[in-house]
């Protein structure tokens, strides 16, 4: 399938579920400013500016980000923000929410941590962050293939125990599949955390 086919199947998926629990969570003193991380196509950027946020927006893949522009109309430029870039390049601004749907993992391991903690800074006081990150049992994961970057819930732990409240880890564990209908075992954590430092 060509890259137009993937993104055409992403954009009829449904917005990330936690993503429109949090817009309840926010702290509504905090500007509207909201980060997609590893956006790809960008379904979930379009609808944060459909909620009133100022969207930067970022993937590594110029023609997702080409598609996005395209889709955005008037508002690129203006409330959305869409740039070709990676988690540890990216200038991440001071937002009021960071999403990372079904992205982080692909994060390479090695720039991980220093990518994390531009995430983690970026994030204003008050700030959610929500997110999946891959856990050892997806098949993926037991492939070795030594490009994504994988937590036991241990490491999930620590990861968010320095700067965060974790509001919600939702563990997914099951037989399923890819965005393109191939099987695979996922294991995933689905967080939800409030930045409080």
């Amino acid at each position: 399938m060509s890259d137009e086919g993937y993104y055409d199947k992403a954009l009829e998926m449904e917005v990330y579920p936690h993503l429109r629990v949090v817009l309840d969570m926010v702290d509504t003193s905090l500007p509207r400013i909201a980060v997609d991380a590893g956006c790809g196509v960008g379904r979930d950027a379009l609808f944060l500016v459909e909620q009133g946020y100022v969207v930067h927006a970022y993937d590594k893949s110029d023609v997702a980000m080409a598609r996005l522009r395209e889709m955005a109309g008037k508002v690129c430029g203006e409330t959305l923000f869409p740039e070709v870039s990676s988690f540890e390049a990216f200038d991440y601004p001071k937002s009021s929410l960071i999403s990372a749907c079904s992205s982080l993992f692909f994060c390479d391991p090695g720039v991980f941590p220093f990518a994390w903690e531009k995430i983690a800074r970026s994030l204003m006081r008050g700030g959610i962050f929500c997110g999946h990150f891959m856990g050892p049992n997806d098949s993926w994961a037991r492939m070795e293939r030594g490009d994504l970057t994988i937590f036991d819930r241990a490491e999930l732990g620590r990861l968010f125990d320095r700067d965060f409240h974790v509001i919600d880890i939702h563990e997914n564990d099951a037989a399923g599949v890819t965005l393109l209908g191939a099987k695979k075992h996922w294991h995933t954590y689905s967080v939800v955390a409030r930045k409080n430092t």
